[in-house]
C-alpha cells in the first residue's frame, strides 16, 4: 500500500479479504484476557451495583421502539467477559460444541476456554492467518482442546456442520453482514435443537451516532454524517479524516476501511428483531445499549430535525439505540 493519504482510493475488496493478513502483531496474545484481578473486581462491581443501579434509572429508557427488551444501560453496557458469564447462566459452555462467527484475531478464545468447552470453532471473513497459529499453539496451556480457525465467510460453512453446534458467539458483526436474513438463517441452521446464539451487534448500529465506524472522527458534531450527507460530500468527507497509512488506520479501528468496503448492514434496531424471528429463532434475552453522545447531539434541533426528515418512520430511540446484547434460541428442527 502506497503511503499517500490517497491509499484508500486503490483498496479493493478481493485484495483485502484474501492477501492482506491484518493480524494483531502489536498486541500481545494474554492467556489471562478477562481474569487479572481488576478484571475480577470491575465485573463484580458491574454485576452487583453498576448494572443494577442503571436498571433502576434507566428502567424504559427506550419508549418508541416497538418491542419488548429486559433493560437498557449506556454504552459500553458490560465487558465481554461477563457477556460471556450471562450466556454461561443461560446455556451451560462447559462440553458444548462453540461457534465463534467473526473471531477476528482469535485473542478472545482464552476466556470461552476457562468453561471447558469440549470444541471450539472459530471463522472471520478476514486474513488472520498468523494470529490464528498464535491462539492454537498458546491456548494449549489452558486447556487442551480442538480449536479449528480459519477464513472463511459464515454463509459457506460447510452443510456437514448444519445442527452440530450448542452454542454460537458473534461479536461486533452482524452489524457488518449485508445479508443479514441469509446469515441468521444460516447460524439457524448450524445449530442443534434448543441451541443457543449469543450476539453484541451495533456499537455502533448503522442508524446511531458513528454508525459507520468513522463519523464523528474529527468533531462529535459530525457523528450522524453518514445519514446526512450526499454520496460525493460523505466519501470527501472520509478521505479528509482517513488516516495516512493503512497500517495507521486498522490502528485507529479501521473504520474507513469499512467505509470503502460498505461492510455494513444498514439495519435499524427493529430490523435485526424482525429478521431472527422470521428464521425461527426466539429472543430469550435482550439488553440495549443507548449512544450517549447521539443523546447529546439530538439536543441540536437542526440536526434532529434532518435525522428524522431523512427516515421519516424513524423515532429518536433509532438514532440512540446503539447495541443489542441478546441470546436467541432455536426450538424447531432445521
Amino acid at each position: 500500500m502506497t503511503i499517500k493519504k490517497y491509499w484508500i482510493e486503490d483498496t479493493k475488496q478481493e485484495d483485502f479479504f484474501s492477501s492482506i493478513d491484518i493480524s494483531s502483531t502489536y498486541i500481545p496474545f494474554d492467556p489471562n484476557i478477562g481474569h487479572s484481578p481488576r478484571d475480577i473486581l470491575r465485573d463484580l462491581y458491574d454485576l452487583f451495583f453498576r448494572r443494577r443501579v442503571y436498571q433502576f434509572i434507566y428502567k424504559n429508557y427506550f419508549k418508541n421502539l416497538p418491542y419488548k427488551y429486559d433493560y437498557a444501560l449506556p454504552a459500553k453496557g458490560f465487558s465481554n467477559k461477563a457477556r460471556i458469564n450471562w450466556l454461561n447462566r443461560h446455556k451451560k459452555i462447559k462440553d458444548s460444541r462453540v461457534l465463534i462467527i467473526g473471531v477476528g484475531n482469535g485473542y478472545g478464545i482464552p476466556m470461552w476456554l476457562r468453561y471447558q468447552p469440549k470444541e471450539i470453532v472459530g471463522n472471520d471473513i478476514l486474513n488472520y492467518e498468523k494470529s490464528f497459529e498464535v491462539v492454537k499453539k498458546e491456548s494449549k496451556s489452558i486447556i487442551d482442546i480442538p480449536i479449528k480457525l480459519f477464513q472463511r465467510d459464515i454463509v459457506d460453512l460447510d452443510t456437514k456442520e448444519l445442527g452440530t453446534f450448542d452454542i454460537i458467539a458473534s461479536e461486533a458483526v452482524f452489524e457488518h453482514a449485508r445479508n443479514m436474513e441469509h446469515v441468521a438463517e444460516k447460524c439457524y441452521r448450524l445449530l442443534s435443537t434448543n441451541g443457543v446464539m449469543y450476539a453484541s451487534y451495533g456499537g455502533p448500529l448503522w442508524y446511531t451516532w458513528g454508525g459507520d465506524h468513522f463519523s464523528g472522527r474529527d468533531n462529535k458534531n459530525n457523528g450522524f454524517n453518514h445519514l446526512l450527507l450526499e454520496q460525493k460530500e460523505y466519501w470527501e468527507y472520509v478521505k479528509a479524516n482517513i488516516k495516512p497509512t493503512f497500517e495507521a488506520e486498522l490502528k485507529a479501528g479501521a473504520g474507513g476501511i469499512l467505509v470503502k468496503l460498505d461492510l455494513f448492514s444498514k439495519l435499524n434496531s427493529s430490523q435485526y428483531l424482525e429478521i431472527f424471528q422470521k428464521v425461527g429463532f426466539t429472543v430469550k434475552k435482550l439488553v440495549l445499549e443507548f449512544c450517549p453522545i447521539a443523546v447529546e447531539i439530538l439536543k441540536n434541533k437542526g440536526i434532529r430535525d434532518r435525522l428524522i426528515a431523512g427516515h421519516p418512520d424513524f423515532t429518536e430511540d433509532d438514532f440512540k439505540c446503539r447495541t443489542h446484547i441478546i441470546l436467541l434460541e432455536k426450538t424447531g428442527s432445521n
